[in-house]
Parts: C-alpha cells; structure tokens; sequence
C-alpha cells in the first residue's frame, strides 16, 4: 500500500482554512512549499510531509484565526455562489435562473444579502419589493419565483411598498453545530436588514412562504397572518401588515430573542 506523498489543491484549501485564490497566491509568493506536477499543463501539487508541518507550527503558535464573517449586499459574484447553493439544495426546477438574478439586479441591486466566511458564501437572504397584485399568485403556488418579471420588482423608494421575504439560505457544512452557527448568524443579520429597511422606507407589507415546519414557526413567531395553506399544511403564506401589527415591533422583539 503506497503512501501518500502529495496534497491536491482543494486538501490544501481545507487543511489550512484558505480560499483557493489565497493558496495559490501564497504558493505562488514562497510561502506554502508546492513541486510542479509534470502529468498536468501547469498543475501544481503540494506535499503532504510540508504541509503537516505548517499545520503543526500554525497550532502550537496559534496562529489558526476564527473564520471572518461579513454580511453584505451580494455582488454578481455572490449571486452565481448563491444559485450554485440552491441548486444543491433544492434542484434545479427550484432556482431562479442565474440570468433572471441578473435582470431583476439591473432594476434593485439592494435585494440580495449574503453571509460570507472568509470571503465564501455560505449563507444568503433575499428581500423583494413586488408589485401587490403578484403576491398572492405566488403564496397560492399559481407562480413561482423563477416566473417574476423584473418589470414588476419596485425600488426601495417607492412608496406603499409591499415585500416578498424570498429567501434565507445556508449552505449545509456536514457539521450540525457549525450550521447552527451560521443559520443564527444570516437570521439575525436578515432581521436587522429588515428593520433598517422598515426605518428607512414606506413599507406597508411583508409576504412569505412556509415550506417547512421550521418555517412555519419562524413567521407565526413573528406575528405574521396565515392566509393561504396548500398540500395538507405543508406549504403555507403569511402576511404582516401595518394593520395587524407594527413589523418593526414585532422583528426587533425577534431580533431581542435572538440575542
């Protein structure tokens, strides 16, 4: 049984907490020891015996960082992670085409968030200013989200605005505790955006879908309305609206429990 001599770039990647382009850059500057591969055009590969004593040294000097963990406004990018993420997630029937993220982006570039951690999507939150009489076509499952026109998407100043909540995401790890991590971390960080936009603009609406009992239970917490339930309860639509209840009252007691 031989023994393994070499690392692949994407074991070092793991190995040393590093994006792709940080490996290949340090490679490239000296810093993390690689031997030109000769079976590949300008393929590297890097030894696992080096390699294992950078680990070793970053240990014992603890030079291993946490992960950093920004939240922001999704560049184009982001966008194309984000798809790549659902579309594990939920398939390809499921996804809005990344084309159609594109079109709707050139009408508001200030509805897609995402949570990145060292510079990686792994978590993202869509807000959507919509046309009212698109809403309940889409809780009613008689549309999906892949159908919306960008003609009927609004911008944030526009007044009596109505929001279609379309997405909180995180990409799954295999690791229960780090998906709660970051599941805590895009949640919070979505309903302060939320708050932020109930602040600055006339938001008369909040719309979304529960597809799963987790779901369901986040928007009922919130003090969103059922108001339409399909397929024996497993898909249901909620409404939050100034005539129910403040939605910045509501979100920052979420926001409050959360903490």
């Amino acid at each position: 049984m031989s023994v393994k001599e070499f690392y692949t770039l994407e074991e070092v990647m793991e190995l040393l907490g590093k994006s792709r382009s940080t490996v290949l850059r340090e490679a490239k500057a000296g810093e993390i020891p690689y031997e030109l591969d000769p079976g590949k055009q300008r393929g590297r590969k890097y030894p696992k015996y080096a390699i294992d004593v950078l680990i070793e040294r970053a240990k014992r000097k603890g030079q291993k960082k946490p992960p950093k963990l920004i939240f922001s406004y999704s560049t184009i990018s982001d966008s194309w992670a984000e798809v790549a993420i659902g579309r594990d997630l939920y398939g390809d029937n499921d996804i809005v085409p990344y084309e159609t993220l594109l079109e709707w982006r050139d009408v508001n570039d200030e509805i897609y968030m995402s949570l990145k951690e060292n510079g990686r999507v792994v978590g993202y939150s869509s807000f959507m200013p919509l046309d009212e009489n698109i809403m309940l076509p889409l809780l009613e499952d008689k549309m999906r989200e892949r159908d919306i026109l960008a003609n009927v998407i609004k911008s944030w100043n526009e007044p009596d605005l109505s929001v279609y909540i379309a997405s909180v995401t995180i990409k799954p790890s295999g690791n229960a505790l780090l998906d709660g991590v970051r599941g805590e971390l895009t949640l919070k960080h979505t309903l302060n955006w939320a708050l932020t936009l109930q602040r600055q603009y006339e938001i008369k609406n909040w719309y979304g879908i529960g597809a799963t009992e987790k779901g369901q239970r986040l928007f009922e917490a919130l003090g969103f309305r059922e108001i339409t339930s399909l397929y024996e309860g497993q898909r249901k639509g909620y409404c939050l609206s100034n005539k129910d209840l403040q939605p910045a009252s509501i979100l920052r007691k979420m926001l409050e429990r959360s903490e």
